[in-house]
């Protein structure tokens, strides 16, 4: 199984959405922030769950709800997790 790793551009787009939700509703920041890293988490066992980025076969782009994380299959052991975003910017898939 692999292991994640969460880029500091990753970690920062989460700390934002976090801090978004949680100016109104500080539980469901956490609950959201939680299921997003448990829908990473999936990719450990199963990377090649996300669809192809257009624009860089190397990327892949995993949806959750609202969100999209983008992230590349480094190696067998290892999965860089490169940035969550909101899902409704347009990010093009093969």
């Amino acid at each position: 199984m692999a292991e994640l790793s969460w880029t500091e551009e990753a970690q920062s787009s989460l700390q934002d959405i976090y801090d978004h939700i949680a100016r109104d509703r500080p539980a469901t920041a956490q609950r959201t922030l939680e299921s997003i890293i448990d829908r990473a988490q999936s990719l450990r066992e199963y990377p090649a769950l996300g669809q192809v980025y257009a624009y860089d076969p190397e990327v892949r782009i995993l949806s959750h709800g609202h969100f999209q994380l983008a992230y590349r299959i480094a190696s067998k052991q290892r999965i860089d997790v490169l940035g969550v975003f909101n899902g409704l910017i347009f990010l093009p898939l093969k």
